[in-house]
C-alpha cells in the first residue's frame, strides 16, 4: 500500500480536527474546524465520496459563518482580584 495525495488530504483534515480539540479559544476552534471541513471537501471530491463531500460542505458553511461571527465579536478581558494565582481570562462578548 502506498501513500498518496488523497491520504495526505485526509490526514490534514483529521489533524485540524485534533487541533480544534486542543484549543481553548472559540475563535481558533471555529477556524480549525472550518479548515478541516475544507480539507474533507477536497478529500471527498478527490475520492468521489459524496457523503463526506456533502456533509462537510454543510458543516463548512456553518463553521465558516460561526468563525466569522466569533472574530467580529469583541473580547472582554476578565481579571480575578479576589483569587491569588489566577490569570486573566478572555471571554467573547455576548453582544
Amino acid at each position: 500500500m502506498e501513500f498518496c495525495l488523497m491520504d495526505s488530504l485526509g490526514f490534514l483534515a483529521y489533524g485540524f480536527v485534533l487541533l480544534s480539540a486542543s484549543t481553548n479559544d472559540i475563535r481558533w476552534l471555529r477556524v480549525a474546524l472550518f479548515t478541516s471541513n475544507l480539507f474533507f471537501i477536497a478529500y471527498g471530491f478527490a475520492l468521489q465520496l459524496m457523503p463526506i463531500l456533502l456533509f462537510n460542505l454543510l458543516l463548512g458553511c456553518i463553521n465558516g459563518y460561526q468563525a466569522y461571527r466569533a472574530w467580529r465579536r469583541p473580547l472582554i478581558v476578565l481579571t480575578s482580584k479576589d483569587q491569588v494565582g489566577v490569570g486573566p481570562a478572555l471571554v467573547p462578548s455576548t453582544r
